[in-house]
């Protein structure tokens, strides 16, 4: 149930961007085992990116992207590999990317989120139990 959120330093075509969001989608089930039809992603687009206190510029394409999953239910190797197949599949979609962009892979405790009105935590525990 990761939520997902992109933003890049230029806009997408309606293309390119449903490109990147079934690439990112991909990747965060395949990856990181997450269940596809839970997975939401938003994508915008920053109009003044800078970087050093300088424009980013048009030459490369900066972004910012952070994946929110429940804390425990990845290991740091697949952080890593996530981290590795989202910048590859970003580089080859809308690149190439300006160094200083960011993937982050945020662990939130199970009881601190959730979806349809109840946490994680209330989830685990109920899959827990015996009746």
């Amino acid at each position: 149930m990761p939520m997902i959120t992109l933003n890049l330093s230029r806009p997408l075509d309606p293309d390119t961007r449903r490109a990147v969001v079934r690439a990112v989608t991909d990747l965060t089930a395949e990856v990181l085992g997450k269940k596809r039809e839970l997975t939401a992603l938003a994508v915008g687009h920053v109009e003044h990116w800078s970087v050093g206190a300088e424009p980013a510029g048009e030459a490369l394409t900066a972004f910012h992207l952070e994946v929110r999953v429940t804390a425990g239910t990845n290991t740091k190797p697949e952080k890593a590999n996530y981290i590795a197949a989202v910048w590859q599949a970003l580089d080859e979609l809308v690149g190439p990317l300006h160094p200083a962009s960011y993937i982050v892979v945020t662990d939130l405790p199970a009881d601190s989120w959730g979806y349809a009105g109840e946490t994680q935590e209330v989830r685990h525990v109920r899959s827990r139990m015996v009746v």
